[in-house]
């Protein structure tokens, strides 16, 4: 936990075998609702909540109205003990909760939309972490794409802007870990405006300034397949993000991104074979459906 005192403001505070950080510009709850989150959390990290929203390899994520059903809604990500190259990783860059803080006050400072954490938190013994955050307000961008609220116009206005915003993200030095259209919250249309979650992986390096990298992150963001989501509006993403770059280089990339979309699509669908011959409905946990995704 020194780590975390030395990049921020705010108490640390040691309940069931967990060191817990509370930031102290967090100041919309009474003493009361901090004593309620830090049960809550306790509560996620034991598995014990109602609301389960995610098991991925890597973390469970929960979910809670503090104080009641009218209070705010609030995300507890459990992350599990690092294990392999990610426990080496650690030993150099510390611990992945005060990696995801300390990369939110840098997208945050540079203008970029991030969620508000809450409560960050680390397992003396067990190398657990937790991650606390606010409710993001709006719609992740295939829930967005998909409503029928939008027209057709306003859909490519926001797939445009999402293009511009991801070359932005760039520009400022990020490069995301998980560039999936589930990791962007649409927040507002007018003008649109996008909030990037899930930052364990995402970091401020150099290597943002080239092409390859930058082009890696778009295949995140371009290789699952939607039935309401065309090649067409992929390509509006893509306009949105090419118009930052020289007009000369642009068709080059393009064809460099088609290339590297193709053997993404190629190893994904190798990936569920193997699955779909090893065990049946295997391959389904695997690679789970978008609407089992965003449900």
């Amino acid at each position: 936990m020194n780590l975390w005192r030395l990049r921020f403001e705010g108490v640390p505070l040691e309940r069931g075998g967990w060191t817990f950080f509370l930031p102290d510009y967090d100041a919309r709850f009474t003493e009361e609702m901090r004593e309620t989150l830090l049960d809550v959390a306790l509560s996620a990290i034991d598995g014990t909540l109602a609301t389960r929203i995610r098991r991925s390899r890597h973390a469970e994520t929960w979910a809670e109205h503090l104080g009641g059903a009218d209070g705010p809604m609030t995300y507890f990500k459990v992350l599990d003990p690092a294990r392999g190259r990610a426990a080496i990783k650690r030993l150099f860059r510390g611990a992945r909760a005060a990696h995801v803080a300390a990369i939110s006050e840098h997208l945050r400072a540079d203008g970029l939309g991030v969620p508000e954490i809450l409560l960050l938190g680390a397992e003396r013994r067990g190398g657990r972490e937790l991650i606390v955050t606010a409710r993001v307000e709006g719609a992740m961008v295939p829930r967005h794409v998909r409503a029928r609220g939008e027209t057709l116009a306003a859909k490519r206005v926001v797939l445009r802007a999402l293009g511009a915003e991801v070359a932005r993200l760039h520009q400022c030095g990020y490069l995301h870990g998980d560039l999936t259209p589930y990791n962007i919250f649409v927040t507002a249309v007018e003008p649109p405006q996008f909030v990037f979650i899930d930052h364990e992986r995402s970091r401020r390096t150099p290597l943002s300034r080239f092409i390859r990298p930058r082009l890696r992150n778009l295949v995140q963001l371009g290789h699952l397949t939607f039935p309401y989501i065309s090649n067409t509006d992929r390509m509006r993403v893509w306009s949105g993000y090419a118009a930052s770059m020289p007009p000369a280089k642009r068709r080059a990339a393009l064809r460099r991104l088609l290339t590297m979309l193709e053997a993404r699509a190629a190893h994904d669908r190798a990936l569920t074979a193997v699955a779909s011959a090893a065990a049946p409905g295997r391959a389904a946990r695997i690679a789970p459906s978008p609407e089992a995704k965003e449900s």
